[in-house]
Formats: C-alpha cells, sequence, structure tokens
C-alpha cells in the first residue's frame, strides 16, 4: 500500500443514533458528523422506486441530495444520493462488505479493508501473518482452484535464505523476468541467477569462480550450408572456443560450409549466457516462423533449438549487432 494512504472506512457511526452507515466509495472521505438528518419531506414515488430495488428509505440524511437507503436482505443502512435511486441500481455496501470477507476466507485469507490507491484491490492478512494487497479478481480464481496462494515476502525471505547458506546476499528481483534474481557474491561480484539455480546450489560466480561462468566467452552467428539443401540455416550460439564449437561439438560434417557472420567477446560466460538467451527470445517472439523445428535439426546438427531460417537475415543480424552490441558495452 503506497505511504502517505490511510484505509477508508467502510461506514461511519451516525452521531444522532448511533447506527452504522455505510458509505459508497465515493463518499468514504466525508466525516460522521456531516451524516445528519435532512428535514426535507420524502415523495411518494421515491419510496415505490427503493422497494422496487430492494431498499426501503430511512431518512433523508446529510442534505436534500442524499438518503438512508435500509436494505431489505441484510436490514443494514447505506448511504446513497436521490440521483442514484431513482436512474440507477443503489448498491448495498454493507453486503458489498460481507462479499468480500466470505471471498477472503474462501481463499484462505482474512480481509482488512479495501485498498485506498486501487478499488479493484483489497488489503489482506496472509495465514503467515504478512500484510498483502490483492486483487479480488485474483481471490475468485484461488477459490475456484485456478491459482494458489503464494505470499511474496516468505517467497523473499526463502530466497534470501537460500542465497546466504551458498554465500550469497539476495538484492532485488530481475526486472525484465519473474523467475530470476539479482545476488551479490561473498566475493562483491553482482550476479544475474535464476531462482530455480539458487535453490539448489547449481550456481557458479562469474567473478571469482572456476566454471565456464567466470572465463571469457563468445556470442556467434553462424551460416551453415548444407550440399543437398537449397538455403542455409543461421545458428545463434555462445561458446568459450567457438572455433572448437562449430565443428566437434556442433557434430557437424565436413561437408557442410561453415560461414562466420558474427562473433562478440564478452568477460565472462555467464554475461554470454544472458545476452544470449535474450536475444533468442527476441527473435522467437519477433519471427517465429523462423525457427527451424526440432525434427528437421535430427541427423544434421547436435542440437534441438536455436537454428533459424534466413529469410529474414538481415533483421536477424539487425537484432544481432543492436542487443549484442549494447550489452558487451
Amino acid at each position: 500500500m503506497p505511504k502517505g494512504n490511510t484505509p477508508a472506512p467502510d461506514y461511519v457511526i451516525l452521531p444522532e443514533s448511533g447506527l452504522r452507515l455505510y458509505l459508497p466509495r465515493g463518499s468514504n472521505h466525508v466525516p460522521a458528523e456531516v451524516w445528519v438528518p435532512y428535514p426535507g419531506p420524502i415523495p411518494k414515488d421515491w419510496h415505490a422506486i427503493a422497494e422496487a430495488k430492494g431498499f426501503a428509505i430511512h431518512s433523508r440524511i446529510r442534505d436534500k441530495f442524499h438518503l438512508c437507503l435500509q436494505c431489505q436482505t441484510c436490514g443494514a443502512l447505506t448511504a446513497q444520493k436521490v440521483f442514484t435511486l431513482r436512474t440507477a441500481q443503489p448498491a448495498c455496501v454493507a453486503c458489498q462488505c460481507q462479499a468480500r470477507e466470505d471471498l477472503a476466507q474462501a481463499a484462505g485469507l482474512s480481509f482488512l479493508h479495501r485498498d485506498p490507491s486501487n478499488r479493484h484491490y483489497g488489503i489482506f492478512r496472509a495465514p503467515c501473518g504478512h500484510k498483502i494487497s490483492r486483487q479480488f479478481a485474483f481471490l475468485e480464481r484461488i477459490t475456484a482452484g485456478e491459482v494458489a496462494h503464494r505470499c511474496e515476502y516468505c517467497l523473499e525471505d526463502r530466497d534470501r535464505a537460500e542465497a546466504q547458506s551458498i554465500g550469497w546476499n539476495l538484492l532485488c528481483r530481475d526486472p525484465d523476468d519473474a523467475n530470476y534474481r539479482i545476488y551479490q557474491h561473498s566475493c562483491g561480484h553482482v550476479q544475474r541467477v535464476a531462482r530455480t539455480n539458487m535453490h539448489w546450489g547449481q550456481v557458479d560466480c562469474a567473478g571469482c569462480g572456476q566454471s565456464w561462468t567466470s572465463r571469457p566467452s563468445n556470442i556467434y552467428l553462424l551460416q551453415l550450408t548444407w550440399p543437398d539443401q537449397d538455403q542455409p540455416w543461421i545458428k545463434l550460439g555462445f561458446s568459450n572456443h567457438p572455433e572448437k564449437r562449430f565443428r566437434h561439438q556442433l557434430g557437424l560434417a565436413e561437408d557442410v560450409d561453415v560461414d562466420l557472420l558474427r562473433n562478440v567477446p564478452f568477460e565472462t560466460g555467464h554475461e554470454a549466457c544472458c545476452v544470449e538467451k535474450k536475444l533468442h527470445a527476441t527473435l522467437r517472439e519477433a519471427h517465429p516462423d523462423q525457427v527451424v523445428p526440432r525434427p528437421e535439426l535430427e541427423d544434421r546438427i547436435n542440437v534441438v533449438s536455436e537454428v533459424y531460417r534466413p529469410d529474414r537475415l538481415q533483421t536477424i543480424l539487425t537484432l544481432f549487432d543492436r542487443v549484442v552490441t549494447k550489452e558487451a558495452s
């Protein structure tokens, strides 16, 4: 909940009678002392309109524009404008409050109050004790069994504890991917790591580690041509030793023509891997029709993805230059 925002009350206690008067969202800023009886008469047709819409008129209140309506379902009092009664279906705020509480209980939460910054959200107490903000529609999905509740504060505590147990410190969420976090190693190096890898301890520091993640690497773009194909393929990848990768690791036959179109060095394999994944995601989203499907790759190359058709080669080259050179710099 934003700082400085205080929860708006759902009701006030009427100073004259001591009764509870529920207030619509647009009037919940009005203090209790304003809601006093108004002496004007109540036209007969207003009573008929109210009854047809599920209410009885209790009294006029505040000024000539407002009424105090009594809900025929729950018996509670709600303030509404005369204009609303005459032209629309008034809502019983007390029934709305009860519905919110019932929804929260069904979702395993405790309703505290509406979120003053967004009418679609409420503030709830989670079973763990944390105070959280959730969309009411999200609670409906929980009760329908479509999703499950998860406390972001408990999740962050778990992420922090898992990281600290193997020498890392959680800094923040990754702004680009909900599955990643930004961590700092005990050596001082800051690194982007997948949550699941940190959970299982499958992470090596790109600053002080000894694995491929800490050694210099390259992102390359190859054009591969087979003698029996009309068109070449484009292979995007990263490797500490691109020349070794071209033949030995990719399993290319001797008669395959390999043309290196681009090669950009990076200080660490971790950096190269992150940029390569970002580039693949960009290409798959922008040009899904250019991705060579897995069955076509069999018996030709030792990969199952990350190979593209050359129909939009210039577009791929432009994307490569823009993304890779920006990240490398």
